[in-house]
């Protein structure tokens, strides 16, 4: 019989720098669950390609199209260029040529940028205009008709080159009045508010410190009111009163000379303190009881009266023919004669 043959397999051998105990790491046989996915990573990358292929020729679709729209753009401007041209060439009356029509695309290329920079000039001139308030009415109203006008001359056909390079400088002067005053305004304003501070922290600074002058009492002489008149040289104490029938005698005298009747003189003890009043103050109001009052720097009656008859108001009382009595208060203070005089 013959013998069986057997084949004995080789016993697995631990990696030389394999770790005692352990058996080298195996690559995973066919169908083992660790095992990466092939056929996914294929799909993967064909479909990354795929998007990849895609994005680059919409991209490539998109710069075509918008060089042929910036062309179509380019060809329609130069469309209207050569159509404005013709124009300007048709209304002077020379033959659409190629000299003409380069002579006229010339004029109007430098009119597009005159009129341009015109109109930059004309939105600076608005903008310092709003920006000036205080520079004075006859500073804005010139600046705004220069804007006015310059506005309107980028707006006409017919403007020469020569008129739409001068008005930029035509502009400039109005502009720059403005703006300067509205400079001296801010300056003299801050200055006065400078002032002002200055003056306040000088009165705090006075309440702050201790005071070493002294304070007059309070004067008991009557204010001249507001709407008075005051008689330099005079006020104070000493005013004493004075003769009111020597006032009225004046009075009538003057009457006499305009061939006017006499009137009756009465003392009006009203009249008095009012006259006292007037010269203790320095000065001259109506009490509200009189018709008319005054002082002169003689206490001789007649330089008061004369006084009065310079006066158109003061003559017309003086010389009224609807009364029959005057009421006198006179006094004098400092050599002058006060006095007041009611006529009823």
């Amino acid at each position: 019989m013959r013998a069986t043959q057997q084949t004995s397999l080789p016993t697995p051998r631990p990696a030389p720098d394999a770790p005692a105990g352990l058996l080298p790491t195996q690559r995973p046989a066919l169908g083992d669950p660790a095992a990466p996915p092939r056929a996914s990573r294929l799909v993967r990358v064909t479909a990354v390609a795929a998007v990849a292929t895609v994005a680059l020729a919409t991209a490539g679709g998109w710069i075509a199209q918008d060089r042929a729209e910036r062309a179509e753009r380019a060809r329609v401007a130069a469309q209207e260029a050569r159509a404005r041209v013709d124009v300007v060439l048709a209304a002077q009356d020379v033959p659409v040529d190629t000299t003409a029509r380069t002579a006229a695309g010339t004029w109007t290329r430098e009119r597009d940028a005159l009129v341009a920079a015109l109109r930059d000039a004309v939105r600076r001139a608005e903008a310092a205009a709003e920006a000036a308030p205080h520079a004075g009415d006859a500073r804005l109203t010139t600046l705004r008709e220069a804007i006015a006008e310059a506005r309107a001359l980028t707006a006409a056909d017919d403007a020469t080159l020569t008129a739409l390079r001068a008005a930029p400088a035509v502009l400039a002067g109005p502009v720059e009045e403005v703006t300067a005053a509205e400079k001296r305004w801010r300056v003299a304003e801050e200055r006065r508010r400078a002032e002002a501070r200055a003056e306040a922290e000088r009165r705090a600074a006075e309440l702050r410190a201790p005071s070493t002058r002294t304070v007059d009492p309070p004067s008991t002489a009557p204010r001249i009111p507001a709407g008075g008149l005051v008689c330099r040289g005079t006020g104070g104490s000493g005013a004493q009163e004075s003769s009111a029938s020597a006032v009225g005698a004046a009075i009538n005298a003057y009457r006499a000379s305009r061939g006017l009747p006499q009137l009756a003189v009465v003392r009006s003890s009203t009249l008095v303190g009012h006259s006292l009043a007037m010269g203790t103050a320095g000065g001259i109001w109506h009490s509200g009881g009189d018709n008319i009052v005054g002082c002169s720097g003689s206490p001789t009656a007649s330089y008061l009266v004369q006084a009065w008859s310079h006066s158109g108001s003061h003559d017309a009382q003086m010389r009224r023919t609807d009364v029959g009595t005057m009421y006198v208060g006179a006094a004098t203070q400092s050599g002058w004669l006060f006095s007041a005089v009611l006529f009823r």
